[in-house]
């Protein structure tokens, strides 16, 4: 039996700047089989140059969002989706605007400033459309690996995690280059805002979600800018598992360790390679043997190839589009129901450094949730103020 081949996703790209120049390049290169590249929008000729990137001719180019939406409307420009990739204190309203006109959405991280505009963006899908974030760590087969590992039990639940990730490193210039960054009002924070969602999503789905913080975050205490270039996050799940997270982006040569202790093994990823241990001997029970007080269980150890894949983003990519010829929104590798997760984590330890104290994880939908979002929006507008903007 002969079927018809499925026909192109139709995509706009809102936001050609760094990333959103890199993704529309990417789908007129052929890099996204089964995705078009229909339209985009805020071109930036510089970013264009840097990436390579020409645009063809007859495809069409708005000068804004609103502008693009518009066409949708009058019925000039066909699209079956949008790539979100502006600035994040915008993603939320483009986003919604998408979901209104029935257009599936990906959505480059974070979700927004506020866990909230994580939550309203996922009360109002509409059911059955297709919409993920780019969470594309989760493409990496290395990390899918270690999900699979963790998540089957086979070392036991989690003891610890310590992730050193102070690989961030940005000179001034990139602050300077780009006006809305490094400030509250537009940029919405700093280092754990805008380089570790992809790190903080990372933690939450290998581990789950913590349920209480303890931060340190230092504004400017390195770069001319408001928001902080460093931050230590002390982190706490239920059934007391315990964690710390440092990343600044002002250490150089840096370095990126993500260690997970486990009730029987032990795993460490940390330059270009995966090392995984396996007890011979549950931990739980050697530790309560009689004996000299210093027996120990052995451990066998395995290497593994740092292994991220061909192209993260475009895997990612490709993964949405396959998950919008198929209508099925539970494809996506960040469906819309995760881009809360992280934005509560750095919320969280926010909320938890201007106030100096421990601050609790609301469930996302949990009774707690509202009172932690308006904590967090009276605080975050607090900061937003000190620095002298309206909001």
């Amino acid at each position: 039996m002969c079927t018809e081949p499925l026909p192109p996703v139709r995509t706009a790209v809102i936001g050609m700047g760094n990333m959103g120049t890199q993704y529309a390049g990417k789908l007129l290169a052929g890099q996204v089989p089964g995705m078009a590249l229909a339209a985009v929008t805020r071109v930036n000729p510089a970013r264009l140059a840097e990436h390579g990137v020409t645009l063809p001719p007859a495809l069409p180019v708005y000068r804004t969002a609103d502008d693009l939406f518009a066409a949708v409307d009058s019925g000039a420009l066909k699209l079956d989706a949008v790539l979100v990739v502006t600035p994040q204190n915008l993603h939320e309203a483009h986003a919604m605007a998408a979901m209104r006109r029935g257009l599936c959405v990906l959505c480059d991280k974070p979700a927004g400033i506020e866990s909230a505009q994580a939550r309203r963006m996922e009360q109002a899908r509409p059911q059955g459309l297709v919409c993920g974030y780019m969470f594309q760590l989760r493409a990496y087969p290395v990390y899918r690996r270690l999900h699979a590992l963790i998540h089957s039990r086979e070392l036991g639940a989690l003891k610890r995690l310590h992730w050193t990730v102070t690989d961030w490193y940005r000179t001034d210039h990139y602050y300077q280059r780009t006006p809305w960054r490094g400030r509250w009002d537009l940029d919405g924070g700093g280092v754990l805002l805008n380089q570790c969602p992809h790190n903080l999503d990372m933690l939450q789905w290998l581990c789950g979600m913590p349920r209480r913080v303890r931060a340190f975050c230092y504004n400017g205490k390195y770069h001319p800018i408001e928001v902080e270039d460093e931050a230590t996050v002390f982190l706490e799940w239920e059934g007391g598992a315990t964690g710390v997270f440092v990343t600044s982006t002002c250490e150089a040569p840096g370095v990126n360790r993500l260690e997970i202790t486990l009730e029987n093994g032990l795993i460490v990823c940390e330059a270009g390679s995966v090392r995984i241990a396996r007890l011979d001997r549950s931990e739980r029970e050697v530790r309560a043997l009689p004996g000299t007080g210093f027996e120990h269980p052995n451990a066998a150890w395995q290497t593994l190839p740092w292994d991220s894949g061909p192209d993260p983003y475009a895997a990612a990519l490709r993964n949405f589009a396959e998950a919008v010829r198929r209508r099925d929104p539970d494809l996506p590798l960040a469906p819309w129901a995760e881009g809360r997760k992280s934005l509560l984590l750095t919320n969280a330890a926010y909320l938890s450094s201007w106030r100096g104290e421990t601050v609790a994880i609301p469930a996302p939908g949990a009774a707690d949730e509202a009172a932690f979002e308006q904590a967090f929006a009276r605080a975050w507008r607090a900061q937003c103020r000190a620095a002298g903007h309206e909001v």
